[in-house]
């Protein structure tokens, strides 16, 4: 079984699946990986947790209608931490879609 871990690809999500990873875990990692802000710091913490057999990354956006039923068809899934979100405060006074 796995842990499914939204917002893998950032800096708090990066650090819980490196945890889960070292102590043994399967974890599905899940991000979008969106310009806001570095994304080459998203792929650089993404190839560490890479480094890891028991990591899978997913690259999608969870705000997508079918993406989380697809993660979840795929099966396997014991638990969830969900930290995906939209960086930045502001951004979404003016873009309330994309949170």
């Amino acid at each position: 079984m796995s842990i499914f871990v939204t917002g893998a690809a950032g800096f708090i999500g990066h650090h819980v699946s490196l945890k889960l990873l070292e102590r043994g875990e399967e974890v599905i990692g899940l991000d979008n990986v969106n310009d806001y802000y570095d994304v080459t710091l998203k792929r650089a913490r993404l190839e560490r947790l890479a480094l890891h057999a028991k990591f899978r990354f997913v690259e999608a956006d969870i705000a997508a209608p079918e993406t989380l039923p697809q993660v979840f068809a795929a099966g396997g899934i014991d638990r969830v931490v969900h930290l995906a979100a939209q960086a930045g405060v502001r951004y979404s006074l003016t873009n309330p879609p994309a949170y």
